[in-house]
């Protein structure tokens, strides 16, 4: 897009364009910047200039040379350091900078670290460190700790951006049928101005909308990174209907790039030699076999010139694979994770904010819960059937095995709290980790049906299109299977698993709080589990529930 540049008197220069919203919002993003109602035009000052050139693709022989020597001569009076931001590296230029508080903001304690001998024999400080003082740079996404930083040490300092040429062609997308919701706005218009970061969505609240809006508005190719078979095709199909595109897929067992593609992390990952870590919770990612042998030097380059990218349920990918393979994605000028959860169960927020950025928008259950989109949810937690050990307590593993896997007790009090939800017409999903655990419980509740992960997708989409008509009103459900389900007639979720991610489990209750004719709450059932290691976890989820204040907690057979 071509821009007309005028060099004022006050140190500012009048800028002038056809209008273009992605653009709108870049330039009303720049501090010193005022719009001439008058003149009908935007007024930059000249510290902004290396920023307008980036937005608007000008090379420098295409301005007036008065206004660089001027932009050059103000770079040289007033700056003691230089940002050059780049997509996913910042390069930190200048004299007297203040290095440790830089180097303090932008490192952070790795899990378990006390435990590590390198650092109980003080060869290490148990901090893995972003900020690189050999090279002076900074994974982009911490710009913004770093300017507060160099904010409050008083040092003056510009931002300026490698010159890219974008040479990517219009989608030609239709425009979405669906109109925005009130939040959706404003998460879209803070996405644009913004172009990177951590867009906080509920459960339910529409993230892949807010996505296929964004690739609509800013007319670009995009990758979305997803982590199951059912997301990748669930979120394909709404994206070719919506924008009227065919729209790729890689992963499942398929490479089809095209300018919109939806991919697997897996698969990209191993395309790019990234590890896929596995998390340390009970829950992992699938497994994605595809052969990407004849399109793997395709998808490289793809992935690493595609200029939009999105990363689904970000929070709950596996950190150092997350951050890995954004930071792979050069291109990226436009970044942002989504999530349905306010931080990572593993502490490692730093790492995700490294790679995608800050938190740039938020829009919680309670909030949406207010505005009538989600329906409020009554939270029970009852104290589980207490299994005893003799001699030293086993490890995390064998706990979690024998209090929840093999507790024939707490099997039979979850069925007969399915069953009475049943008795009242309610539908009920009951959410296990493991398989074992699955079948341990439909054999005390033989009226449910059992879906996981291997099961094929015709099983799963009959199972939980019953679920949804009330044809069923019982299913159990594990992890795998349970991803990226849609039911808003859904009347109540039991959390049977227990597990160390609270995040998960404020997701997983999401799915109840969708709204449907004559739904006016959403039933949650949890278990205290009263054994080392599990009730750490279960207080941990309930002090998350008990954060969202349109929540109704209360417990059953013990007190917090």
């Amino acid at each position: 897009m071509s821009a007309e540049i005028q060099l004022l008197d006050d140190g500012y220069f009048a800028l002038s364009f056809a209008y273009d919203a992605a653009r709108v919002a870049r330039v009303r993003s720049l501090k010193n910047r005022r719009w001439n109602k008058s003149e009908k035009r935007w007024e930059v000052g000249i510290n902004h200039l290396g920023e307008v050139m980036k937005i608007f693709n000008l090379a420098p022989e295409k301005l007036d040379s008065k206004l660089l020597r001027k932009y050059k001569v103000h770079q040289i009076k007033h700056y003691r350091a230089r940002l050059m931001v780049g997509n996913v590296e910042t390069t930190i230029i200048g004299t007297g900078l203040p290095v440790k508080q830089i180097d303090a903001a932008t490192c952070f304690y790795l899990p378990g670290y006390q435990f590590m001998p390198r650092y109980i024999e003080g060869r290490w400080d148990g901090k893995r460190h972003l900020y690189d003082p050999r090279k002076s740079t900074i994974p982009s996404g911490l710009v913004s700790r770093v300017r507060e930083i160099l904010d409050k040490e008083g040092v003056e300092y510009d931002i300026g951006e490698p010159t890219r040429e974008e040479s990517w062609k219009p989608l030609g997308a239709k425009k979405p049928r669906f109109t925005l919701r009130d939040y959706q706005e404003d998460c879209v218009k803070a996405a644009l101005e913004n172009k990177r970061g951590v867009i906080e969505l509920a459960t339910g609240s529409g993230k892949t909308a807010v996505a296929t809006w964004l690739i609509h508005t800013l007319d670009r190719p995009a990758v979305f990174f997803v982590h199951t078979r059912d997301l990748l095709h669930q979120t394909r199909d709404y994206m070719e209907d919506q924008l009227g595109l065919t729209v790729g897929q890689v992963g499942d067992g398929k490479v089809d790039i095209r300018p919109v593609t939806v991919a697997t992390v897996q698969t990209c990952a191993k395309a790019l030699g990234i590890k896929v870590v596995k998390s340390d919770e009970d829950e992992t990612l699938e497994d994605d076999k595809t052969d990407i042998s004849s399109a793997k030097e395709d998808l490289i380059q793809h992935l690493r010139e595609v200029p939009l990218v999105f990363f689904d349920e970000c929070h709950h990918l596996p950190a150092d694979t997350c951050y890995s393979l954004a930071m792979a994605t050069e291109g990226a000028g436009h970044r942002f994770g989504l999530s349905a959860t306010p931080y990572r169960s593993d502490r490692m927020d730093l790492l995700l904010e490294a790679a995608l950025g800050a938190k740039i928008f938020r829009a919680n259950a309670s909030v949406l819960i207010e505005r009538k989109y989600l329906v409020p949810p009554v939270i029970t937690v009852h104290a589980a059937p207490i299994v005893k050990f003799s001699g030293k307590t086993p490890d995390y593993a064998s706990v979690y095995q024998q209090c929840i896997v093999e507790n024939g007790p707490r099997h039979r009090m979850i069925a007969q709290h399915a069953r009475d939800l049943v008795k009242k017409g309610k539908s009920v999903l009951i959410l296990v980790s493991q398989v074992r655990h699955g079948e341990a419980i439909q054999r005390e509740l033989s009226e449910a049906v059992l879906v996981q992960g291997s099961d094929d997708a015709a099983k799963r989409r009959t199972v939980f299109k019953a679920l949804e008509n009330k044809t069923k009103l019982a299913v159990i459900a594990t992890t795998l299977a349970d991803e990226g389900l849609d039911i808003p007639s859904l009347d109540a979720v039991i959390l049977a698993s227990g597990g160390k991610s609270e995040t998960r489990a404020l997701q997983r209750l999401g799915r109840a709080l969708r709204t449907s004719p004559g739904k006016r709450t959403a039933t949650v059932i949890d278990y205290f589990d009263m054994a080392q290691y599990l009730k750490e976890h279960a207080l941990r989820r309930i002090e998350i529930y008990e954060s969202e204040p349109a929540f109704k907690v209360q417990t059953v057979g013990f007190k917090v």
